[in-house]
């Protein structure tokens, strides 16, 4: 479904990616752990062609993303990049919902002005999807009336009425307080029993543990160690994966 191949990327002169390889196989679930600043999240923006990078290549679903040479990306970047967010849905670590709009009208808008669906349709799938997350009875609530697990969920639904083939979750749960982190997750969970291809960047351990199919740990914007979860917890190769680990699981 995704793969990444000698990606470098710069920021201000700073060389972040050396060369990230990287595999994700359709209904696999990839969790991406490692320190904050470390790249989890400009990785997922790369692969969801919101930030360019200067070499390498990124294929998503067929669809080629290419290295921008100069200042500005070209047609070809930006169609490609255009289509692949029609495909691949992303949730952010602040929930971006429109504060002007309803709960039902943030999720259909896209549907309607962007795929083209009849408002009758969007709203039907938008009322099915909500009644997932038993959120229906918030269809007329705005954001800044719903808590911050509930704008997580409504920010999920949003990208799932987009019919994704895949999901990219860029710390989904570090903006909330502790007691509506289990919500959010509770519906990624869902979304992965379904073989949802996913990958996300998160800082919940006991999630990457128990519901990736391999882990990524990223520092100072390289991959040090990709494992599946159990040898990545409980027996790492890499002196730098165990003093994270022993600091984040000793908390």
């Amino acid at each position: 479904m995704i793969t990444i191949r000698d990606l470098h990327k710069y920021y201000n002169g700073d060389h972040l990616f050396k060369g990230v390889n990287l595999d994700v196989e359709k209904g696999e679930v990839v969790a991406l752990i490692g320190p904050s600043g470390s790249g989890k999240s400009s990785l997922l923006r790369c692969i969801n062609g919101l930030e360019v990078f200067q070499q390498g290549k990124i294929t998503v679903d067929r669809l080629v993303l290419h290295h921008v040479k100069g200042p500005k990306p070209d047609r070809e970047y930006l169609n490609a990049s255009r289509e692949v967010r029609l495909r691949v849905g992303m949730v952010f670590q602040q929930f971006n919902l429109f504060p002007h709009m309803t709960v039902l009208e943030n999720i259909i808008e896209a549907p309607v002005h962007v795929l083209g669906e009849d408002k009758q349709t969007a709203t039907e799938h938008g009322l099915a999807l909500l009644r997932r997350i038993n959120l229906e009875k918030k269809i007329r609530s705005y954001p800044g009336e719903l808590s911050g697990g509930e704008q997580q969920r409504v920010a999920i639904v949003r990208a799932l009425a987009m019919k994704p083939r895949a999901m990219l979750f860029d710390e989904p749960t570090s903006s909330l307080d502790p007691e509506m982190v289990g919500e959010v997750l509770s519906v990624i969970k869902d979304l992965v029993s379904e073989g949802m291809t996913t990958v996300i960047a998160t800082h919940e351990m006991d999630f990457a543990r128990r519901l990736s199919d391999k882990v990524v740990v990223f520092d100072h914007g390289d991959i040090i160690e990709i494992d599946a979860p159990e040898r990545i917890f409980t027996n790492p190769k890499v002196e730098r994966t165990k003093s994270f680990l022993s600091r984040v699981l000793n908390r």
